[in-house]
């Protein structure tokens, strides 16, 4: 670890154009540079962002309070697409199943999902019903809920990215392998040579305008494999208001 003055941050030498800085969930401040680029330089460069740094550290704060707060009761406010569900929390029971297909069939609920217990999740209107063999279990119920956000999460990435593909196709990209998982620090990866992308299943959460904005970001990978000006500049031919749409992530 590096200081300077009260400021931590972890110091990586690699070859990139541009000092980058990144608060990571654990509130921690990890920053790349080129070899050549001074110590004290960088210094000073870490010292400039405090304000960002304060923000994103209280941003973390809070997020982590909302988390620990969730018990998964019926009323609570679940974030989803950039806005919110109100969760109805109840007791399974497999019965239930016969008529939630008929419903589903007949479109009164949506991103219905299952298992072999009877427990259940999906979308009503408004509503994120939350089916468990232990309601009262907050813990029990985040592993419902993210198991249910990770599939949805999935249809959702593979949809975007099947619309941007042609985008890419054009310039040989062969359509990736997708996967979905719950990441602390990112939202997404791209390694160009196993031709494989991930998106973070908490994309979920945020608005549609951001999760396209992330599709595009990781395949334009497959392009330009750095974060150099070029590749902001592809990421903009495609999405003009990519600054817009990112910005929303935080």
């Amino acid at each position: 670890m590096q200081d300077y003055e009260k400021w931590s941050y972890q110091l990586i030498r690699k070859n990139v154009k541009n000092i980058n800085l990144r608060v990571k969930s654990d509130g921690s401040v990890v920053v790349s540079a080129d070899p050549r680029v001074p110590k004290a330089y960088i210094d000073e460069f870490v010292q400039s962002k405090k304000d960002f740094i304060q923000k994103a550290r209280a941003k973390i704060l809070q997020n982590q309070n909302c988390k620990q707060q969730q018990q998964f009761r019926t009323g609570e406010l679940i974030p989803y697409l950039g806005s919110t569900l109100r969760l109805f929390a109840d007791q399974a029971d497999s019965g239930y199943i016969p008529g939630w297909l008929e419903e589903m069939q007949n479109g009164v609920i949506a991103h219905f999902s299952r298992n072999n217990y009877g427990e259940a999740v999906f979308q009503r209107g408004q509503s994120l019903c939350l089916y468990s063999t232990d309601p009262f279990d907050p813990e029990h119920n985040q592993q419902l809920y993210d198991c249910w956000q990770k599939i949805q999460a999935g249809i959702l990435c593979r949809q975007l990215s099947r619309r941007y593909y042609p985008e890419f196709e054009k310039l040989g990209v062969v359509f990736p392998e997708i996967k979905i998982r719950k990441m602390s620090s990112r939202w997404g990866s791209c390694i160009p040579g196993k031709q494989k992308v991930t998106f973070n299943s908490l994309l979920l959460e945020k608005p549609l305008e951001s999760i396209e904005y992330v599709v595009v970001h990781e395949f334009s990978h497959f392009i330009h494999p750095d974060h150099s000006r070029a590749f902001y500049e592809f990421v903009g031919h495609i999405l003009p208001d990519w600054k817009i749409r990112k910005a929303a992530l935080r």
